[in-house]
């Protein structure tokens, strides 16, 4: 798996049409519990090691990543912004308000990546409301790899 999140960041870091990278906070993943089974998958989830890859070439590259919260992500409607946990079935999303279909792990990325355009335009007027989401630079990250 490391060569494999090696291979994946080094592609996506060259990619010469993106200066900056946009990921889930999954800071707090494995501290829930989720049953026996889900917990052991998670523990053996290498999201962290993939982040701190990406992270590094992509600031020898004079890119960034960035995080932000991933609360709802996978349940709301990029059209129309409805949330629920109705509309996500598996890998499949389909809002029970509109009517929109798509893959559901294209649906969140969408949502993930309309919540850094937001709390862009939010931080820089001082402002935000309850729900705008937080933007954290892996340079502010405080805890190394071994200690997530």
């Amino acid at each position: 798996m490391c060569n494999q999140n090696h291979c994946l960041s080094k592609q996506l870091a060259r990619q010469p049409q993106f200066t900056t990278f946009v990921l889930e906070d999954l800071s707090g993943i494995r501290a829930k519990r989720r049953g026996k089974k889900l917990n052991k998958w998670l523990s053996s989830w290498t999201f962290r090691q993939f982040e701190m890859f990406l992270g590094y070439k992509a600031e020898a590259l004079g890119k960034r990543v960035v995080f932000v919260d991933p609360r709802y992500t996978s349940q709301k409607c990029n059209r129309c912004g409805h949330t629920a946990k109705a509309n996500r079935c598996k890998a499949r999303f389909h809002c029970k308000a509109c009517g929109f279909k798509a893959h559901a792990d294209t649906n969140a990325a969408m949502n993930i990546r309309d919540n850094y355009i937001l709390s862009c335009a939010f931080g820089s007027q001082g402002q935000g409301t309850v729900n705008c989401p937080y933007v954290s630079e892996i340079a502010s990250r405080d805890k190394p790899l071994g200690l997530r």
